[in-house]
């Protein structure tokens, strides 16, 4: 059964980008609940993880809360890969808050652009039309940031599966690391305004 659309917006146009950047959104809950699980296996506490990271309200406070619960409780052997991943992750929650507090344009007809409203809000100067910055994306950016978000989730499992093995709840290692994450590509800012 087809779903019928009431609104259009710029995301009807670049529907393959839209439901890409769509799953973006969406999954880095899932980095967030690898994230919580990691929480649970350091502290060795699945409710006081869970509890702790998702009775807050906001995704920055979440990595902010686990990061203190991690930071100086996790095996010294698994530190530096910890801190590695932990400094992805907030990249991808850069990219994440991009999208889900942003205005889509179609702009010239053909290209996907956004205006980054938190951006808008941080500013001291007053916000009108005439100053709105738009930044452009196309598939090449929206494939290498999925691309990224795939491989910090990659680590993250890692992560889960190697405290474990550390702290000798389990007795195998399965998960690849991917060492030297390469930084995704970013929208690029449009020179001008709206």
């Amino acid at each position: 059964m087809a779903v019928k659309i009431y609104t259009r917006t710029a995301l009807d146009h670049f529907k393959l980008e839209g439901d890409i950047i769509g799953r973006l959104v969406v999954e880095y809950g899932e980095l967030e609940w690898s994230l919580c699980l990691l929480v649970s296996h350091v502290v060795k506490d699945l409710d006081l993880a869970v509890k702790t990271l998702y009775r807050s309200r906001g995704e920055t406070q979440r990595v902010n809360l686990a990061d203190a619960l991690i930071r100086n409780r996790i095996d010294p052997k698994a530190k530096q890969v910890y801190e590695d991943t932990v400094a992805r992750l907030r990249t991808c929650l850069k990219i994440r808050n991009q999208y889900a507090h942003t205005n889509w344009v179609r702009a010239a007809g053909e290209r996907l652009c956004y205006v980054d409203i938190e951006e808008l809000a941080e500013r001291s100067d007053a916000v009108s039309m005439g100053n709105i910055s738009l930044y452009r994306l196309d598939m090449d950016i929206i494939e290498d940031q999925a691309r990224f978000f795939a491989e910090v989730a990659q680590n993250l499992n890692y992560l889960c599966m190697e405290v474990q093995y550390l702290n000798g709840s389990i007795k195998l290692r399965g998960f690849h690391y991917i060492q030297n994450i390469a930084r995704p590509k970013m929208a690029i800012k449009l020179n001008g305004s709206v």
